[in-house]
């Protein structure tokens, strides 16, 4: 998902925030665990009952494995993004389940790049040799309106004298 946002922390800045497409909300997978515990220690029940307890041993360790998961699973998709342009830096903001990783650049400097090869075009934000990716979690169509976005906030900041800031990379044969 593709959010700008209105209220940046900077009142002269602009943000852009990706986010990973996830269908389930955390509330809503565990209320689908939920169901899903209830619903197995239910089925569990009859035969501890009748003197089966291994099942109902069983039933709850298999719960503990697909609880734990779920929890990767979730964890392992959940990503963020968050763009900043103010008229002295861009403030790059990667979250994951892995951490934060926070990057300032100076905003005259910043250049677009949409690069082409392989199958999928990849949004990059350049400053001199360093290159950061945006977006790879994210849908092609959302990649490209973020760049979009990039350049249009970028333009009216940028020290490149009116050169166009999106450069495309295409295959070449060589």
């Amino acid at each position: 998902m593709l959010r700008t946002e209105v209220s940046c922390q900077n009142p002269d800045g602009e943000c852009l925030e990706l986010l990973s497409n996830l269908s389930l909300t955390l509330d809503r997978l565990a209320g689908i665990f939920l169901v899903l515990s209830a619903v197995t220690l239910l089925v569990a029940l009859l035969p501890t009952l009748m003197g089966y307890w291994p099942i109902f041993v069983i039933a709850i360790v298999h719960l503990a494995i697909v609880g734990w998961c779920f929890r990767l699973a979730w964890r392992g998709f959940w990503r963020r993004q968050h763009v900043c342009v103010t008229d002295d830096e861009v403030t790059l903001i990667d979250c994951s389940a892995r951490g934060t990783r926070e990057q300032h650049w100076p905003t005259g400097w910043v250049r677009v790049e949409v690069d082409r090869r392989g199958r999928e075009p990849r949004l990059l934000l350049r400053l001199h040799g360093e290159r950061v990716e945006l977006g790879d979690f994210a849908p092609v169509e959302e990649r490209l309106e973020a760049a979009q976005w990039l350049e249009r906030t970028l333009a009216p900041r940028s020290a490149w004298n009116g050169n166009t800031t999106t450069h495309d990379v295409h295959k070449t044969n060589e």
